[in-house]
């Protein structure tokens, strides 16, 4: 092999030795292969990305309840932490978004570059915004997350939260599953059913669990994103070209 053909082999290893490994994790009743578009253009935009999906919870698995479904990722999770050191990323889809949310609160020393929770209900799906006790009083997840509820953990919580680098997150009108669709970028609906966007709700308010210091140090980005329906996010190519990838450095 010739000097400069050598030169730019070095080059071209070294440039795609760069781009962190992305991480996916799917949604109710999923399975990884809802990821295959997203390894395929990620492998061809940015070559040489290694690409994991958690092989963990598919199909019934997913309606089980959400701390179990972060206890049966995090061990997976954790492995590809240790093995990249410099940094991984996140694509969390739908309900993935919110065992993303879960196992990023609860593991102390993760190294998470970049969250993109896509259509992902991280502010909950609509029940009834009229029984706030109730919700507070038996959520076990959600609410102790936010600290709705009073939870012995919440300031482990936001410590670990902190440390993603950046959080974008994903969503649109048209959804068609996600109620309100809002709650894919932290909005939901007051007592009186109206929806209120992140910056209105309790838990930006008081910065419960570190979602207002992401917003003031502009790692929060949000896409509000119309014509695309609860299933195809994952499937459209030209989200994943011009979102998706802008994120994954």
């Amino acid at each position: 092999m010739g000097k400069t053909r050598m030169l730019w082999f070095l080059f071209f290893v070294g440039f795609c030795a760069a781009y962190k490994p992305v991480v996916f994790i799917h949604g109710f009743n999923g399975t990884p292969e809802d990821g295959n578009l997203i390894k395929d253009i990620i492998q061809k935009m940015h070559p040489g990305t290694l690409y994991y999906t958690a092989n963990a919870f598919n199909r019934t698995d997913t309606v089980k309840p959400l701390w179990e479904e972060v206890a049966i990722v995090k061990p997976q999770l954790v492995k590809y932490m240790e093995a990249h050191p410099d940094g991984i990323h996140l694509i969390c889809y739908s309900q993935g978004g919110l065992v993303c949310r879960g196992l990023l609160s609860t593991i102390p020393d993760h190294n998470v570059d970049t969250l993109i929770a896509v259509s992902s209900p991280m502010a909950g799906i609509y029940g009834d915004p009229h029984h706030l006790e109730l919700y507070e009083n038996f959520s076990d997840f959600l609410a102790p997350l936010n600290n709705d509820s009073i939870s012995p953990h919440i300031t482990e919580f936001k410590h670990n939260f902190l440390r993603i680098k950046r959080m974008v997150l994903i969503g649109g009108p048209n959804d068609g599953l996600i109620r309100p669709w809002q709650s894919s970028l932290f909005g939901f609906y007051d007592e009186n059913e109206i929806v209120q966007d992140m910056k209105k709700q309790q838990y930006f308010i008081k910065d419960s669990f570190g979602l207002r210091t992401m917003y003031e140090q502009n790692r929060l980005f949000m896409y509000n994103i119309k014509g695309i329906v609860h299933k195809q996010w994952v499937r459209n190519p030209d989200v994943i070209k011009g979102v998706f990838m802008k994120w994954l450095n």
